[in-house]
């Protein structure tokens, strides 16, 4: 499994689709920035800080960004096994296409982690540019540490969505379309209890993420609820990838 991991990295040195995703993750902080300067007055918040910022760049990343940029190099990862012909060349290995696949999928978590860690430090250089006054160490560790967890447990959301689509060659571009609306729409769930059980928001419960300011709503949910959706995907996705692929068993 170590073997497959370190050879998907090396891919990736060939590749271009990791560059789309940094590209993509600069996006939720410099959004946070620009929808703060075009409000209305009324709108505008009045102490825009760091801590304010980061906030905002969790919430873009969580609802839009990353559903897609997560879906869309994970499901790339996969379908290049196909669209270059290369399945062929594993039957002489002795190692089963959901063996690959979870290597893969393990890979990608490690991206989609590391993505997270660059968001954070393109969220401190568009702060510093336009002008934001330095961030404490406490506001700093806390922009860290929300967008790892975040950007772990949205990858766990899309997770299910990723396998089911690579089951056919150049499917996964539909799942990237079925991420982006999974983001969207859980910006109008309100119930708290709902927000631990819908996927994408469960993340935010987890890592204690105040969505009142984007979701006009107080309720809290249940980080425990929260914690049990993330291992059902988990579950779910260890499923469909023997449900799908029980038939290649040995490719």
């Amino acid at each position: 499994m170590i073997r497959i991991i370190k050879a998907e990295f090396i891919k990736l040195k060939r590749l271009h689709i990791l560059l789309i995703g940094m590209i993509g993750m600069t996006f939720p902080s410099i959004l946070s920035i620009f929808t703060q300067k075009v409000a209305i007055p009324e709108k505008q918040i009045r102490n825009f800080d760091f801590a304010t910022l980061f906030n905002h760049t969790v919430w873009n990343s969580t609802t839009i960004f990353m559903p897609v940029i997560f879906t869309l190099i994970g499901g790339y990862l996969i379908n290049r096994e196909y669209k270059e012909d290369t399945l062929k060349n594993l039957f002489t290995i002795p190692i089963s296409f959901p063996q690959l696949l979870y290597g893969k999928l393990i890979a990608m978590g490690i991206i989609s982690i590391l993505l997270g860690y660059y968001s954070c430090f393109i969220t401190l250089i568009v702060g510093f540019i336009t002008g934001l006054t330095v961030p404490d160490l406490t506001v700093l560790l806390k922009g860290f540490e929300q967008m790892t967890v975040i950007s772990l447990c949205t990858y766990i959301s899309v997770l299910p969505i990723i396998v089911f689509t690579s089951k056919k060659q150049d499917a996964f571009m539909g799942g990237v379309v079925v991420s982006f609306l999974f983001g969207y729409f859980s910006m109008f769930v309100k119930n708290a209890t709902l927000r631990s059980i819908y996927p994408i928001l469960s993340g935010l419960t987890i890592i204690r993420f105040d969505t009142n300011q984007y979701m006009n709503t107080s309720g809290s949910g249940s980080f425990a609820i929260s914690l049990i959706t993330m291992a059902i995907l988990l579950l779910l996705t260890n499923l469909l990838i023997n449900m799908c692929y029980s038939e290649n068993a040995h490719i």
